[in-house]
């Protein structure tokens, strides 16, 4: 059985690094990939279809970002999305924004799971991953 696979894409190095330290901690089983901003990580999920490799379970993806912005990696995904009938992706919009505004934009896409403000203790982190992976394992 493959380990179950974590895309964290942030700018914030130090973000990245806490995050990535939990995850560790919460499994053995959990393979965790990171980049700091949408252009590197929807070149990697493009690459995962190219080569038909699974895609990550769970993305945690930021809103602001140099290059491409959290926005804009959910657009490109959603193009890419023809091209994965068989795969399910939870991404959760993991940002320090609780405007209103990015709240209910985040709701017009399909492909988010959730919304999470920052900052992310590992409660939250494991309650995420409980959820998502239940389902998996029960769906």
């Amino acid at each position: 059985m493959r380990k179950s696979s974590i895309l964290l894409v942030d700018d914030d190095e130090v973000y990245l690094y806490v995050t990535k330290k939990i995850l560790n901690k919460l499994s053995d089983e959990l393979m965790v990939n990171s980049f700091t901003d949408g252009e590197q990580a929807i070149e990697f999920i493009g690459g995962c279809v190219k080569q038909k490799e699974s895609l990550p379970d769970v993305i945690l993806l930021d809103i602001n970002m140099p290059f491409l912005d959290g926005w804009g990696f959910l657009a490109e995904f959603k193009k890419l999305k023809p091209q994965l009938p068989n795969e399910h992706v939870n991404i959760f919009m993991v940002t320090s924004s609780n405007d209103s505004n990015d709240l209910k934009r985040a709701q017009e896409f399909e492909e988010l799971t959730g919304y999470v403000v920052k900052p992310v203790y590992e409660d939250k982190l494991t309650e995420i991953l409980t959820g998502v992976f239940d389902s998996l394992r029960n769906g």
